[in-house]
């Protein structure tokens, strides 16, 4: 009898010493800390990564239901005229008349000579900052003011035309303050990628074309979002629309020497980017 309880005891307290003192292994308990500490690190990972996707589809039935509301307001109140002027948003409706305001006082107050200075001096000119020209002071901001200038009658419509649109429909969902921050990025994006690909070209670039084809790339996901891309959208996603875009624009800047087709790409890329950083809650606007 006794031989077999010690044969018990001797199983039982193999990780005790002669002193009955337990007897600590360190490489299984760092081990286990290794493994608990992965199991954490595994977990946190996971629930950042189901908390994205739940602010994704929170922002996603957020547009949707906003796209549902606005178009069930207009079919409930019957028609509506082509240009409702009390209706337009602050800023798009500052913008656009702003734009207008500048194009007639430069068209009609101004000569061709002027005006060949005027843009010299505020639009936005490659050269300067390259230092194929000398330097000159306004160029601080034109990279900003260069969007108020419009060369020409189709110029100052298409862009106008072209704010409206986009800009009514991109404010409406996220008011004045972020859109003034798209229309503000994408114009820097677009003078940046015309700067990166014609660094010593003293052609000043005019205009509010980058800026306005940014909200286009950030309508054109909006609208993929809120399921009203139509089934070929929905079905494949926004990308073939961009990339059709894209080569609209390279395709008419080769065309027509007079457009910077750069400054568009770059404002288009610049909205896109933008947006679906700022969707995914990778930046906060």
């Amino acid at each position: 009898m006794s031989d077999n309880s010690n044969g018990k005891n001797g199983k039982s307290n193999k990780d005790q010493d002669d002193n009955g003192k337990i007897i600590h292994f360190s490489e299984l308990e760092k081990r286990q800390k290794k493994i608990e500490k992965e199991s954490e690190k595994a977990r946190k990972e996971r629930e950042k990564l189901e908390e994205e996707y739940r602010r994704k589809y929170q922002a996603e039935q957020g547009i949707k239901a906003k796209m549902r509301a606005d178009m069930a307001r207009r079919s409930a109140t019957g028609k509506t005229p082509f240009i409702n002027w009390g209706k337009i948003p602050i800023f798009t409706r500052c913008t656009v008349t702003t734009l207008i305001l500048t194009f007639l006082v430069t068209t009609f107050l101004l000569d061709d000579a002027q005006r060949v200075v005027l843009y010299m001096n505020f639009g936005f000119v490659p050269a300067y900052y390259s230092g194929a020209i000398p330097w000159v002071w306004s160029a601080l901001i034109a990279p900003f003011t260069t969007a108020l200038l419009h060369g020409s009658w189709m110029h100052i419509i298409t862009n106008s035309v072209m704010m409206m649109a986009m800009g009514v429909f991109f404010e409406r969902q996220f008011g004045a303050r972020i859109t003034l921050i798209f229309f503000i990025f994408c114009l820097m994006t677009g003078n940046l990628m015309y700067f990166i690909l014609s660094p010593a070209s003293t052609h000043p670039v005019i205009g509010a074309s980058g800026a306005i084809s940014g909200l286009f790339g950030a309508v054109i996901l909006m609208m993929n979002l809120g399921g009203l891309a139509g089934s070929f959208g929905q079905k494949r996603g926004p990308l073939p629309i961009i990339l059709l875009w894209i080569a609209i624009m390279i395709g008419v800047g080769l065309i027509s020497a007079d457009t910077a087709w750069q400054a568009h790409l770059g404002g288009f890329l610049g909205g896109i980017a933008l947006f679906n950083l700022w969707q995914k809650g990778k930046i906060k606007l």
